[in-house]
């Protein structure tokens, strides 16, 4: 029996890399997910890498843990990243339809985005990680999504385009090939995640993805089923845990058990309270807390304060009120917090709910696709098999990494 080849998506999260491996089903039309592994990592703080020892331990981990569970090869990789040292522009571009019939082929669009990518202005060490058509324009016809087979006499292009430090995406990068591997394309991890969440409803109707994730909360907002502006806020589901282990003096590790055992967004109707114990920081002492306490001394105020942040970015963008009619898509570890969806309803009246993966797209185990740790890495993997995928920065295949890896760690312990 032959063994599949794998593509898997590497998630470069805020502190873990997660690695979902999947085959696309040709017959279904649809990408199959087959397993999935999440490593924590202190080389990798908020999408960027601040250790590349670290780092390539962790992802190299993560590669082979996948090729041993499914029992195959990794034959293609799709980094997605995020992060601070990613900016979003726009930009146009325009291309003439130089045929005698004039039919619109696939090299009269790559022109238009080749000149809407000149049109982009960028610092030194910046490089475009990622550029989205948004919509083209032909004749003046806006709204047109595949113009190829078409006929005008020229052509627009609306994009998107996702810059990041080309030091930050060298480091990743460095960090992959240490372990014997390379990437074949790079994706911005916010938008891969809504991609296969969202609807084309939602996205006609206007709507706001909230990435809730460890230490940033990343937004992707459509409008008429356009991406208009995507962000980032420096804070996410890990600065709550912080402020509990401040505040109860307990460990990171403890204060995230508290968190996830006994936390909640708010105090809501059928809140029940009760008093739990925990270990100190010393390891030996226990302590009290009831939840009460928890929630309205501790958690409530961090939540406020993210929900303000995105209120406000909504606020400077455009068309930041009209996300109401799709409502918000919540995705992220950050949205297992108990009533996190009441607490964004109560905040922005309008509808809520937890994102998961598309099943006309998405499809494989549920302890896998309604894991938002792993939303990001299954989007990847559909972006690689998607035909609108828009333009991807190109990168060397991945062919197999047990064997390397396993070099890997010989050579370094």
């Amino acid at each position: 029996m032959v063994k599949q080849v794998l593509t898997a998506g590497l998630d470069i999260g805020s502190n873990q890399v997660c690695c979902v491996a999947g085959v696309r089903d040709e017959e279904a039309r649809v990408v199959k997910v087959l397993s999935a592994v999440a490593v924590s990592c202190d080389g990798i703080k908020a999408g960027a890498v601040i250790n590349i020892q670290e780092a390539a331990l962790s992802i190299g981990k993560a590669f082979e843990e996948t090729e041993k569970v499914t029992g195959s090869q990794i034959g293609n990789v799709v980094v997605a990243m995020r992060g601070n040292f990613i900016k979003s522009k726009n930009s146009k571009g325009v291309a003439n339809i130089n045929y005698s019939n004039r039919e619109i082929t696939q090299e009269t669009v790559e022109n238009a985005l080749e000149s809407a990518r000149k049109q982009i202005k960028m610092e030194p060490d910046q490089e475009i990680l990622q550029i989205v058509p948004r919509e083209y324009i032909l004749n003046q016809q806006r709204g047109i999504q595949n113009p190829i087979g078409m006929e005008g006499t020229y052509i627009e292009v609306d994009i998107h385009v996702f810059i990041a430090s080309s030091s930050n995406i060298g480091n990743i990068t460095k960090a992959i090939s240490s372990v014997g591997m390379g990437y074949d394309d790079r994706v911005y991890g916010y938008l891969a995640a809504s991609d296969i969440l969202v609807t084309r409803e939602e996205k006609e109707l206007s709507c706001l993805v909230v990435d809730f994730g460890g230490l940033t909360t990343g937004l992707v907002h459509y409008v008429d089923g356009i991406i208009r502006h995507t962000d980032e806020i420096p804070e996410g589901s890990d600065y709550i845990t912080r402020d509990i282990g401040h505040k109860l003096r307990a460990t990171y590790s403890i204060s995230k058990e508290i968190k996830e055992m006994h936390g909640a967004a708010f105090i809501y109707s059928d809140f029940k309270n009760e008093e739990f114990e925990y270990r100190g920081a010393d390891g030996r002492s226990t302590r009290k807390c009831d939840r009460v306490e928890l929630v309205n001394g501790i958690i409530t105020p961090r939540i406020d304060r993210i929900l303000y942040e995105i209120k406000e970015v909504m606020e400077k963008n455009s068309y930041g009120d009209e996300f109401l009619s799709g409502g918000i898509i919540l995705t992220g570890g950050g949205s297992n917090l108990s009533g996190i969806a009441e607490a964004f309803e109560k905040a922005f009246n309008c509808s809520i709910r937890i994102g998961s993966p598309n099943p006309d797209k998405i499809v494989g185990p549920d302890k896998i696709l309604l894991n938002p740790s792993y939303t990001a890495a299954i989007g990847a993997i559909a972006s690689n098999f998607s035909n609108s995928k828009g333009y991807l920065q190109k990168k060397s295949s991945g062919s197999g990494v047990v064997s390397k890896i396993s070099r890997w760690f010989e050579e370094v312990f």
